[in-house]
C-alpha cells in the first residue's frame, strides 16, 4: 500500500489531538484534557469527544481511498455519551466495520485514561471520486 501523508488538521492542533494510528481497520487518537475542552460542569464537552471521533474516522478512510483517486468526507455521526470525563487523558479507538465503494462505516469507542469506555459512536464516511483536476499525487507516495 502506498505511504499517503496528509496535511495537519488546523482544527486537530487546536485540540491538541496526537495520532497514533491512521490504519484502515483501527485508528487511534488520544488527547490530553485541558481546561478549555470543559463545558460549564467541569466535564469534557461532548463536542469534543465527537470531534475525535470525526477526525479518526476521516484521516484512516482518507489514508485508505486517497491512492485509489476518492477522497473521504463524513457524511453522519451518532455519539452516546456514557459517562463524564473530567481529567486526564482520552483515547479513541476507532473499528472500520464496513468498506463499501461509497461509504465506509466506523464503530468507535472514547475510553478516559482509566481505560473505562466514556462514549461509544458510529461514523459514516462518503467516499466519492476526486474533483476533476484534484492533484492528489501530492499525498502520495510509493
Amino acid at each position: 500500500m502506498p505511504d499517503v501523508t496528509l496535511p495537519e488538521s488546523p482544527f486537530d492542533n487546536l485540540l491538541g489531538t496526537e495520532w497514533v494510528s491512521s490504519d484502515p481497520d483501527q485508528a487511534i487518537v488520544r488527547l490530553t484534557m485541558r481546561d478549555d475542552h470543559r463545558q460549564p460542569m467541569a466535564i469534557m464537552h461532548g463536542g469534543v469527544m465527537a470531534s475525535l471521533v470525526e477526525s479518526v474516522c476521516s484521516m484512516a478512510t482518507a489514508h485508505a481511498v486517497l491512492p485509489e483517486g476518492r477522497i473521504a468526507m463524513g457524511q453522519s455521526i451518532s455519539v452516546n455519551l456514557l459517562r463524564p470525563i473530567s481529567s486526564g487523558d482520552v483515547e479513541v479507538v476507532a473499528n472500520a466495520v464496513h468498506r463499501g465503494r461509497m461509504t465506509w462505516v466506523w464503530k468507535a469507542e472514547v475510553k478516559d485514561g482509566e481505560g473505562r469506555v466514556c462514549a461509544i459512536a458510529q461514523m459514516t464516511m462518503a467516499v466519492r471520486e476526486a474533483p476533476e483536476g484534484a492533484d492528489l499525487s501530492q499525498f502520495i507516495s510509493k
